[in-house]
């Protein structure tokens, strides 16, 4: 496999906007790198042979999915790597230590990429990072438990990380235990409740009725000029997420789209 049919080969994976069985794969290799179906098939196999990619079983199919066995650059800073393997060398990489498992938050959804840009943005680009440094979280559905550990990792003191399934649940907290943050990531099985202080961030990728649902509780929750991420609606949803977040009281920062998903930086109104 030469490296340029390496490079487009995993492009055409990472550009795809919806999953791909092994058969599509094959056959978008085969398009893109005018090859031979079974040339196409062998450079697959290839991919999985060096661990680019996995094979991934998700309601009675089988996909295609970016391999997460080795260490994954999904920022200029944050890497996802197994809990078992050594670490990134670049002294300046973050490495986010994730168990493979069922619950949401992987690496593989555009949505938590997004979410890591965007928590990239504020720690390591933003005016606002100094106020994180020391502040308070929360992760709303925290699925895996990323973005918690992320959050940590970059400098936030502790994040209460909220989740209704109990699987997921279990899951963060064994991620968290493989990030060395047992003392400052709280996992909660349940829905977001009331804080004893205000927050300094909120993090939430959900679906956009539930983001539009939270709106009230998630401005109670945050100090004023508090940060919140969101993400999990469509590229078409979001000018109706942003106009309802503006009349909850809080001014859009930054967007940024990704394969049809939308995430937000958002600052609470004082």
């Amino acid at each position: 496999m030469a490296p340029s049919e390496r490079s487009k080969a995993l492009e055409i994976l990472f550009n795809a906007t919806s999953r791909l069985t092994a058969g599509a794969y094959i056959l978008a290799i085969s398009k893109a790198l005018s090859l031979p179906r079974a040339m196409a098939k062998k450079l697959l196999r290839q991919l999985v042979e060096n661990q680019d990619v996995a094979y991934q079983d998700l309601y009675g199919a089988t996909y295609v999915m970016e391999g997460f066995s080795k260490p994954v650059r999904i920022t200029d800073r944050f890497y996802i790597l197994p809990p078992d393997i050594p670490g990134t060398p670049d002294t300046h990489s973050i490495d986010i230590r994730i168990a493979a498992g069922i619950s949401f938050g992987t690496g593989h959804h555009p949505t938590t990429r997004l979410c890591l840009n965007a928590l990239d943005r504020l720690f390591f680009s933003s005016s606002c990072r100094h106020r994180l440094y020391s502040g308070r979280a929360a992760d709303i559905g925290t699925g895996s438990g990323i973005l918690a550990i992320a959050a940590c990792l970059a400098g936030i003191s502790s994040c209460t990380a909220f989740e209704t399934d109990l699987n997921a649940v279990s899951e963060a907290d064994r991620n968290v235990a493989a990030n060395d943050l047992k003392g400052r990531i709280d996992v909660v099985h349940g829905p977001m409740v009331p804080l004893d202080k205000p927050l300094s961030m909120i993090m939430a990728n959900l679906r956009f009725p539930t983001l539009k649902q939270l709106a009230p509780d998630i401005h109670s929750l945050l100090e004023p000029n508090g940060t919140l991420v969101l993400s999990g609606a469509r590229e078409w949803e979001m000018k109706d997420l942003c106009t309802h977040y503006k009349s909850t009281g809080f001014i859009v920062d930054w967007k940024k789209i990704e394969k049809q998903w939308g995430v937000l930086i958002l600052t609470r109104t004082p």
